[in-house]
């Protein structure tokens, strides 16, 4: 019922009513949760408006006929995250995911297990899809609700220890990404980062600002992205160049993507706005019961995706796999309806771990996008097998065999998911990752790039004097 009521209205709409239901339950001014609950609405849509074209309509179309004239034969080809979101809240597991996951994030809270509340309930589709699909291979419902609850627990987890370097990299003050997507890359970045630490190439300023500096207008987050976008549209429709048409069509996606890196900030201070009545609420509940917590709200790791270094490493990314497609080691799979969404989304936690340094954030992203390739020619037999089973009807692949965007979490839970020794190594490791992070936060916060500011700033003056 939950789960169907989420379909029909959508995360635009019923966001906004929880928050709202939530800010009054809390005690805030009527007038101010409505106008609150409304600009969360406006900024969330914003943000829809602007990605759905852009991904879809423009770079997704583009990637997808860079592909197909690249003459990839594979047996595996991808259908996108919208398949993937029909199958999690197509089953049983996809009906109990809702209340579920609520209940577990509240659980979590009164244990200070994690410092999120996580507010981004249409995603928890990727706790479904993962559960269902190890209920489809093992037949059992109890391994698909266990690792449905090991993946929130986990992201939950993660989303606090990445939290201090995401809100003061993407400047988002109060928000944390409990997000399969957006913190795929999270645990392996921090092993990454150390060894570019060690070679050198942290040391390397290639981040937005330093190529803005340097290469002026080439420096530009729009003009990079146009340009990049007219590179794409060169490849994709490379046959086709004598066409004017096909001109209209490349410059309007470099002019496309030009609007998207500009206006996708704008939606979402829209969004952050909405949430400031809300933020502050429980501020100040917290501190007349003389509670020092700082409580995050979990949302969608879309809201990173306007950042100009994360465009950057996801665009460059992007031109990239498509060799990565033929070239890579026993992969099979083509990923195709996804090509425009992955690197991004890859590339948002990512890029805030290597500070925004673009050559690590791009071999980081390279590689997970490799994984998830790997991911995907792994898991296509049984998501073939789930998608007839559930039922859920199926796009046209031609001879190919249907698969899904495996990305990294979802590929490892999957795989876990299927033996009990599997889901207690899955529990045991969250369990020891959170007594860890529980006993040593500003470590983990260190390993993830966050950097103390004030800390550092004592410490130069103790050193002066």
């Amino acid at each position: 019922m939950i789960s169907e009521i989420m379909k029909t209205f959508g995360a635009a709409v019923m966001l906004p009513v929880i928050i709202l239901l939530l800010e009054l339950v809390i005690g805030v001014k009527p007038s101010k949760a409505i106008r609150s609950a409304i600009y969360i609405g406006v900024g969330l849509n914003g943000l829809v408006t602007i990605l759905n074209p852009f991904f879809t309509g423009l770079i997704g179309n583009a990637v997808s006929d860079m592909v197909t004239t690249s003459g990839i034969n594979l047996p595996y080809v991808d259908t996108g995250w919208s398949l993937l979101a029909a199958i999690g809240y197509s089953t049983t597991i996809g009906a109990l995911v809702i209340p579920i996951g609520i209940i577990i994030n509240i659980i979590m809270l009164l244990l200070h297990w994690t410092d999120t509340l996580n507010l981004d309930i249409w995603n928890f589709w990727h706790w479904a899809f993962i559960g269902s699909m190890v209920y489809y291979a093992t037949g059992s419902l109890l391994y698909g609700v266990l690792i449905t609850i090991a993946v929130e627990m986990f992201l939950l987890i993660i989303g606090d220890m990445t939290a201090p370097t995401m809100q003061k990299f993407f400047n988002l003050p109060g928000i944390a990404f409990p997000h399969a997507s957006a913190q795929s890359l999270a645990i392996i970045a921090v092993p990454l980062r150390w060894i570019f630490e060690k070679i050198g190439l942290m040391r390397i300023k290639v981040d937005s600002k330093t190529i803005r500096k340097k290469f002026g207008i080439l420096g530009d987050s729009v003009v990079v992205g146009f340009i990049i976008a007219v590179v794409i549209g060169i490849i994709a429709w490379k046959d086709k160049l004598g066409l004017m048409s096909t001109w209209s069509g490349i410059l309007s996606l470099g002019i496309g993507t030009g609007a998207f890196i500009y206006l996708y900030p704008k939606a979402t201070a829209a969004l952050l706005e909405g949430f400031a009545a809300l933020s502050d609420r429980v501020r100040d509940i917290l501190s007349k019961k003389a509670v020092k917590r700082k409580i995050s709200f979990g949302m969608d790791g879309a809201l990173t995706i306007g950042n100009p270094d994360v465009l950057t490493t996801g665009l460059l990314t992007m031109i990239t796999t498509v060799p990565l497609i033929f070239f890579l080691p026993g992969n099979k799979f083509i990923l195709l309806a996804d090509l425009g969404v992955t690197p991004f989304f890859l590339a948002s936690a990512a890029v805030a771990i290597m500070g925004g340094n673009i050559i690590c954030s791009y071999i980081t992203d390279v590689i997970g996008v490799a994984l998830t390739l790997y991911g995907g020619s792994y898991f296509a037999p049984l998501f073939s097998h789930t998608v007839k089973t559930i039922g859920v009807a199926l796009p046209n692949t031609g001879s190919a065999t249907v698969g899904a965007d495996m990305r990294p979490i979802h590929s490892i839970f999957t795989f876990l998911g299927q033996s009990p020794i599997g889901i207690a190594v899955a529990f045991a490791c969250i369990f020891i990752m959170l007594y860890s992070f529980k006993k040593h936060p500003k470590t983990w916060y260190k390993a993830f790039g966050y950097i103390d500011n004030d800390s550092q700033t004592k410490h130069i003056k103790k050193d002066a004097v």
